[in-house]
């Protein structure tokens, strides 16, 4: 039996109901698991219905599968199969059907959907009644308005598994890199100011035992300098020699092969060359700019210290081009094929 991959729609008012769908009709998809969408079944059959012939299926045949993932248990999974889903895409209705903003952007209505689909989706991993989870963007302005404290997937998904959000890291994984992050949705005066070595030494045993648990062997993690030329021997900053050196160091010390810093603006071609198996970011848009310059719309967003497999898009809710069938679902593709194939490893 392949493995149930949870699906999240993300906002429904953005594009992941469209990528989702079209993801979920992929062929390199539905040959390595049975992704299982979770969102709201009218609103998504109403997305497909504007994407007529693009699917190349009717979601409205598609099996519904219905529950909690507290009703769920081994005997409920079989049940599940005797329903007709022994493979193919099949749709959780959340039945929130929410209701759609006056104008494009983001809504109340759709953070409170993004977010119940995420729990939803915990929910059935954390039972045993999916495998892993692939999100679709949710937006973080839309879960602000509907009162959700959370700035964002990560720090969320940390939350429900009972983590503190240093626990667990952000890495983008890419066909040439992968890019850890030490700090997430931080602004940057803030995550300047967080840097010390206590977080970089956490950050950099965290990616040392996820990578091995994941894509396995002992990773060559190289670490970014914050400042111009890597503060240049503390001509363009002291960070770098008071602060992110001696926790390289440290970590060295405890057995990991670790490396830098080094200038950010030549270390991300040394990686993507074969140098290094992964690189540690200090903050969100030195690791963001660098792997999406490279490679948008084929990057994984995959969350490191969490009990189960997630992974996600490169990109967000893009309201401008939501319902217009243009969409690209490539991310979520990679996204869902990864959560595939790293299931196992969980």
């Amino acid at each position: 039996m392949k493995p149930a991959i949870a699906v999240t729609t993300g906002d429904p008012f953005g594009v992941g109901p469209e990528v989702a769908l079209k993801a979920v009709c992929e062929p390199a998809v539905q040959e390595v698991c049975r992704p299982l969408l979770i969102g709201d079944r009218g609103h998504l059959l109403a997305v497909a219905k504007g994407l007529t012939g693009r699917l190349g299926v009717d979601p409205a045949a598609w099996p519904e599968v219905s529950g909690t993932a507290e009703t769920w248990g081994s005997r409920q999974g079989d049940d599940i199969q005797l329903r007709g889903w022994p493979s193919g895409p099949a749709i959780q209705d959340m039945a929130d059907r929410p209701e759609r903003p006056p104008v494009p952007g983001p809504s109340a209505a759709g953070g409170r959907s993004a977010v119940m689909y995420v729990k939803q989706a915990v929910a059935l991993v954390r039972s045993g009644a999916a495998a892993a989870v692939a999100t679709a963007p949710l937006s973080k302005e839309a879960m602000r308005l509907a009162n959700v404290r959370y700035p964002g997937h990560t720090e969320l998904l940390a939350d429900l598994c009972g983590l503190d959000p240093h626990e667990v890291a952000m890495l983008f994984v890419t066909p040439d890199l992968k890019v850890a992050l030490l700090s997430v949705h931080l602004g940057l005066k803030e995550a300047i100011a967080a840097i010390s070595r206590e977080s970089v030494e956490s950050r950099l045993r965290l990616i040392h035992a996820e990578h091995r648990r994941f894509f396995g062997g002992d990773p060559r993690i190289a670490v970014c300098g914050l400042n111009p030329h890597a503060g240049e021997g503390g001509l363009f900053g002291t960070e770098e020699g008071e602060l992110i050196h001696p926790a390289v160091q440290a970590a060295r010390q405890a057995g990991l092969n670790v490396a830098g810093p080094f200038p950010a603006d030549t270390l991300f071609v040394r990686a993507a060359r074969g140098e290094f198996d992964v690189v540690l970011a200090l903050y969100h848009d030195q690791a963001t700019i660098a792997v999406k310059s490279r490679s948008f719309g084929r990057g994984v967003n995959m969350t490191l210290g969490l009990p189960f497999v997630r992974t996600s898009v490169d990109h967000g809710t893009a309201y401008d081009i939501a319902g217009k069938g243009i969409a690209e679902h490539g991310s979520l593709v990679e996204a869902i094929l990864l959560a595939a194939r790293l299931a196992p490893m969980a």
